[in-house]
């Protein structure tokens, strides 16, 4: 079993509540979330989700999370998803730190 493909997802997710921090000086309304499909030659698919608290107040943030996958998803295909040892390790060579985009590619 291999990775043939991984794709993509933005999605805006609206809070029911919006959230406010730092006296009101931060206020979120919605989360830019990301959904990441893994699909295998053998016509399995995983998902996973990034979904940063914000744009200001974590190192995190959509838009980062995805251009990092766009980093490690061509490193990635191929490889047999059951082998996450050597998934993990790829992934840190390929980009080290950064857990809150491999969290998204961790299934």
């Amino acid at each position: 079993m291999k990775i043939s493909r991984i794709s993509v997802y933005q999605v805006t997710l609206p809070l029911e509540h919006p959230y406010r921090l730092s006296g009101g000086r931060l206020y979120f309304d919605k989360l830019d979330s990301t959904i990441v499909a893994i699909d295998t030659d053998e016509g399995i698919r995983g998902w996973g989700e990034g979904c940063p608290w914000g744009s200001t107040y974590l190192p995190a943030f959509g838009r980062g999370i995805r251009a990092g996958i766009e980093e490690l998803a061509p490193q990635l295909l191929g490889l047999d998803p059951r082998r996450t040892d050597l998934i993990y390790r790829t992934m840190d060579i390929a980009l080290p730190g950064h857990p809150y985009i491999k969290s998204a590619l961790d299934m």
